[in-house]
């Protein structure tokens, strides 16, 4: 406890000394703390707009859908299917999607464009899609209509109200062809899709498409999202042979690239903020030690233990970081959490960048508290890391030598 209080008193000998050190620290840890959040809330935003709110954790199609997405492809949904894949531990429900290409036309303009048969009461009941509607209502089961993209209908010019023909092959070479009126219209954040994609009711795309009964994709819903990968395994072992099972990680390749990719890119900047923190308590303390050389030598003469001086130097050093990462915890916590109820709204040719993406462009940071944990627990590692020499060099220090500085 006495080397405790001395060591504390002997920190604010050099104010100035103190001050600058906890400074760095103070501001390299708020930076780190603001990187890591920033990095964390760029990729769950990531997985929440293309996993969450489109694809699906786990999705169970007919085998060769994948390779080939067409109707042929397509997968009869029984009710043993069904039941197989309720039965599994941490399925919480079943959502039955139908994908194809069709032609579609209004007044004089014609497009190809991708129509999604959806369960209205699953999909559309997602923040992040009612968050993209602009005009008009979601489908439903009583309000049967179609939901266009944004740019589609600018194309068609289409709006609220106005009917669409679609023309296209269904199920067997059979022909698809239907006259449907637009209920709403939602804005994407991905060009291409934005482009050309119209949702619909699956009942009504079933009928359509002469699907009746069959499904192109299953999304599974899971009670914890964070064990998909085990959830995954045990519905490909339990799946028959006719069917194949895949996760957001195998179908958007790409994206778990893309996250990796900067991810390693974040690791070394904050690697090298780190060195700047290493660096800046280890001159700290060599400092301290040479100017305080005689005044150890006097204390070892008067019969302090070197072991004794080594370990209040330590404490010296652990005070001096511990007061910059009280400080960056303080200035941090409101700043990320000002930042994570209000994304940063990007502009110009970085908004141009995340859109052709398909993202929105913004920057959301994550909330989470092990940020505060983890990056200050690194700090404390790097500073003891760093008096390792400096203590060395006061446990070897020759006190004849000492008393004559």
């Amino acid at each position: 406890m006495e080397l405790l209080k001395l060591a504390w008193r002997n920190i604010w000998r050099n104010k100035k000394r103190t001050l600058i050190t906890a400074g760095s620290v103070f501001f390299a840890l708020t930076l780190s703390i603001f990187i890591v959040g920033m990095q964390h809330g760029t990729y769950d935003y990531m997985i929440k707009t293309s996993v969450e709110d489109f694809y699906g954790y786990i999705q169970v199609h007919q085998k060769g859908f994948t390779e080939n997405r067409t109707l042929i492809n397509s997968m009869e949904y029984t009710e043993e299917l069904q039941n197989d894949l309720l039965n599994t531990e941490n399925v919480t429900e079943l959502h039955t999607r139908l994908e194809t290409f069709t032609l579609s036309a209004y007044g004089d303009k014609t497009k190809g464009i991708v129509v999604i048969g959806v369960n209205p009461e699953y999909e559309f009941s997602k923040q992040g899609l009612r968050n993209r509607l602009i005009k008009g209502e979601f489908p439903s089961t009583k309000n049967c209509g179609l939901l266009i993209t944004e740019k589609y209908a600018e194309y068609l010019g289409a709006t609220i109200g106005d009917s669409i023909a679609f023309i296209g092959q269904g199920y067997q070479g059979v022909s698809a062809v239907g006259l449907y009126p637009v209920v709403g219209i939602i804005s994407l954040p991905d060009p291409q899709l934005n482009s050309g994609m119209a949702y619909m009711e699956i009942g009504q795309a079933q009928e359509l498409f002469n699907m009746y009964g069959r499904i192109t994709s299953l999304v599974v819903r899971l009670d914890d999202n964070g064990d998909f990968n085990s959830t995954a395994s045990i519905i490909k072992e339990n799946l028959p042979d006719q069917y194949e099972a895949f996760t957001w990680e195998e179908e958007m390749p790409e994206l778990v690239q893309m996250i990796e990719s900067d991810a390693k890119s974040g690791k070394i900047m904050l690697f090298i903020l780190y060195i700047v923190i290493g660096f800046g308590i280890f001159g700290t303390a060599l400092m301290m030690i040479a100017e305080r050389r005689r005044e150890f030598g006097v204390m070892v003469s008067v019969g302090m233990q070197k072991t004794k001086i080594s370990r209040m130097v330590s404490m010296e050093m652990i005070f001096i970081s511990i007061v910059g990462i009280i400080a960056a915890s303080i200035a941090s916590f409101p700043m990320m959490y000002y930042f994570y109820l209000n994304p940063i709204q990007l502009t110009g040719d970085l908004a141009t960048t995340y859109a052709s993406y398909g993202y929105d462009p913004v920057m959301p940071i994550s909330w989470n508290l092990k940020t505060y944990i983890w990056e200050p627990l690194i700090v404390l590692i790097i500073t003891i890391i760093a008096i390792i020499y400096p203590i060395i060099s006061v446990r070897k220090m020759n006190v004849i030598k000492a008393l004559r500085k």
